[in-house]
């Protein structure tokens, strides 16, 4: 199986199926997490496109990494943002809210199982729409993409004890939302 590096260098040698494979590798992560930048869909594919080709007209300039998706969500994120501070397109973006009706429930289910997890998930979403954007996105990070402290520092270009201290605010933020919504739900 061929590691991170030797795909890079082989991307940076020129091998288009290289990138054919970065690409497959990673353009559902990159997606999902630029969903988290903006919730501008098109502005996200339209990145991931132009990042690629980027990519791939400056390979020959490109430094090694051994860590492509954290070098691609870095990439992305720097994108995105200077294409909503280009004002690409002037409507108001918001971070989406991370969708945790993804899981679907197994056909077989009973009902009444599938109706808590719905009220469960609502709470959830409800929760999270709640926090702030960065609590929201290095939760997600954290969480979704099973990310280290350490790498969510180097995305999103914050020193590693603000990612820590965010974290943990956002999850007590989140767990007293979650009591609140709980309460509400049950009167």
């Amino acid at each position: 199986m061929i590691n991170d590096l030797q795909l890079w260098r082989a991307l940076k040698a020129g091998d288009k199926k290289a990138l054919a494979a970065i690409y497959q590798q990673e353009v559902d992560a990159l997606f999902k997490y630029g969903c988290q930048v903006t919730l501008d869909q098109a502005l996200v594919e339209d990145s991931i496109q132009d990042l690629f080709v980027e990519l791939w007209k400056n390979r020959a300039t490109l430094g090694d990494t051994d860590a492509i998706r954290q070098y691609l969500l870095v990439a992305l994120r720097r994108k995105i943002i200077r294409q909503i501070k280009q004002g690409v397109n002037r409507t108001e973006r918001h971070l989406k809210v991370v969708d945790v009706n993804a899981h679907t429930a197994a056909v077989d289910e009973v009902l009444m199982e599938v109706e808590e997890t719905e009220s469960q998930q609502k709470s959830v979403s409800k929760a999270l729409s709640l926090l702030s954007e960065r609590q929201r996105e290095i939760l997600y990070l954290r969480y979704f993409e099973e990310m280290d402290y350490k790498h969510i520092a180097a995305v999103l270009g914050i020193n590693y004890q603000s990612v820590r201290n965010t974290a943990s605010a956002g999850m007590k933020a989140l767990r007293k939302l979650l009591g609140i919504l709980f309460l509400f739900f049950l009167q």
